[in-house]
């Protein structure tokens, strides 16, 4: 393995939970009380993806930018002070780093977030590259953010692996001829199975790794 390419929210970090929270918040405070299906099925949504939905079913009278921009203010307090790494991401990371294996990032997050909280754990240093879903219009059912992540790490598809919390990334990232490693979180405890039979490995830990 030459590049790892890791997503974000509830692979390397463990917050999930978070934007659960951060829908039911701001569902609240629009005075509508969200049911935890209801939050649970944007965890796998780009907040791009997710705002239609939302203000049709809170009726707002705001524009895209003004949601987006609120939601992202909202996220960033928990990325800023309190969203913490899994355990073992920092070791394992550390790991790579040392034998000479490039790392990146591919998350349907934002550059910011993702810098304010890395930095605050001591990671930020050791990412090499970094991708992002909104520079490639789409979402991770498709290879191109992986893609992207490789080439900007200089690395061959087939010479990185993938790490991955959601079976969508999985199959989107195996569609561009990367290997690929599912990585458990309470989020996807459903789709343990789904997970098992579509990656190249399955972890429960960062620790197995280590």
């Amino acid at each position: 393995m030459k590049g790892a390419i890791f997503d974000v929210d509830g692979t390397l970090l463990d917050s999930m939970k978070m934007w659960y929270e951060l829908v039911v918040r701001f569902y609240d405070e629009h005075g509508v009380q969200a049911d935890a299906d209801e939050a649970f099925k944007y965890m796998d949504m780009t907040l791009e993806e997710s705002i239609p939905i939302i203000t049709e079913k809170l009726g707002l009278d705001m524009t895209f930018d003004e949601i987006l921009a609120c939601l992202k203010r909202m996220a960033a307090d928990y990325y800023r002070e309190s969203v913490p790494l899994k355990d073992g991401a920092a070791e394992y990371m550390k790991k790579l780093h040392g034998a000479g294996v490039k790392i990146a990032i591919a998350t349907s997050g934002y550059e910011e977030l993702c810098k304010a909280a890395f930095t605050r754990l001591g990671v930020w240093d050791l990412i090499d590259a970094r991708a992002y879903s909104a520079e490639v219009g789409v979402n991770k059912s498709n290879p191109d953010i992986y893609l992207l992540a490789a080439e900007r790490l200089g690395v061959k598809p087939a010479d990185c692996t993938v790490y991955e919390d959601i079976a969508v990334g999985i199959e989107g990232a195996k569609k561009g001829g990367f290997k690929t490693c599912a990585v458990y979180d309470d989020s996807n405890k459903d789709d343990t199975e789904l997970l098992k039979e579509t990656a190249d490995r399955y972890i429960t830990g960062w620790r197995e790794l280590i």
